[in-house]
């Protein structure tokens, strides 16, 4: 419905140009039809160039930040993290080295009991296995 109603105007427009042309060849004065078409287009045209220069200092100031700010910026911002991030650190060791968590009341803690008993040759890897303490293995190799 839209669709034939705007092709019926532009339909009538166009005729309705023709005709204004010709009376302005027959007349010799510029018609005020025309002199309003003239207006228009050189103001889009305007609007255009300046549309255009607006797009190119944003492109320049666009690229000047991508390739020159943002860098600087992350890496300031990241140096100013890590230094950060270094310092907490530090500050909450100190409070953890001499906390009562790490402190166990018993004295050695099971691992490093077992890992003493492990130097002073129990349970050393070069020690002789005996195989008969198995029920499950008889001496001729065969399974159950």
């Amino acid at each position: 419905m839209y669709l034939s109603v705007i092709f019926v105007l532009s339909g009538l427009a166009i005729v309705f140009l023709i005709i204004a042309k010709r009376l302005e060849r027959k007349s010799g004065e510029q018609l005020i039809v025309f002199e309003l078409i003239s207006r228009g287009d050189r103001r889009v045209r305007d609007l255009a160039h300046a549309a255009a220069c607006r797009y190119s200092e944003f492109k320049e100031r666009a690229e000047f930040f991508v390739k020159k700010q943002l860098p600087l910026h992350s890496k300031s911002l990241l140096n100013k993290s890590h230094t950060l991030a270094g310092e907490k650190t530090d500050e909450f060791l100190a409070y953890i080295r001499n906390s009562k968590l790490l402190k166990k009341p018993d004295g050695l803690s099971e691992f490093f009991k077992n890992l003493d008993d492990f130097k002073k040759g129990n349970g050393e890897i070069s020690d002789d296995f005996d195989y008969g303490s198995f029920p499950s293995q008889k001496e001729d190799d065969e399974v159950k």
